[in-house]
């Protein structure tokens, strides 16, 4: 039994009855919990699997480097070519990273969107309680006693 199970039993005992809202107040306490404990780790095997993904195409090119030149040098390919190679591969390192900038942004933008739709809708939900608070006085008001 959890740390959030044991509360919840506590509760459940210290009181003599449970509400509706307890219950479902604890149990999403719970699933809750455990969503937010697992956040960390699933942020740092993302981290740790895109630092092996980078190192592995670092290490490629490395690799690559030493055999790519005994073959260029023993053909003898013009240095001019090679410099203007390099120009090309500039363009599309700017390009790609243009693009990562774009996509950085636009997941800003979409986290920045989604929490301003969570508010708006959490105003809603507020408003919608107080209405079904309201309405179930108002429906208790009306019934009669009950005897103890």
């Amino acid at each position: 039994m959890t740390a959030s199970n044991a509360e919840s039993q506590d509760t459940m005992n210290s009181k003599s009855t449970l509400s509706v809202c307890d219950a479902m107040r604890d149990n999403t306490d719970e699933i809750i919990m455990k969503i937010e404990s697992l956040l960390p780790s699933s942020i740092e095997s993302f981290a740790d699997f895109q630092s092996e993904y980078l190192r592995i195409a670092r290490d490629f090119f490395g690799t690559c480097y030493i055999a790519e030149k005994e073959l260029l040098d023993k053909i003898g390919v013009d240095q001019k070519v090679i410099i203007e190679f390099n120009k090309y591969l500039k363009v599309l390192s700017q390009y790609a990273i243009s693009e990562i900038d774009m996509v950085d942004n636009l997941q800003k933008i979409f986290v920045n969107n989604a929490i301003s739709a969570m508010k708006v809708y959490d105003d809603y939900v507020k408003i919608m309680l107080s209405s079904y608070a309201k309405t179930l006085e108002h429906i208790s008001s009306m019934l009669p006693k009950k005897s103890e």
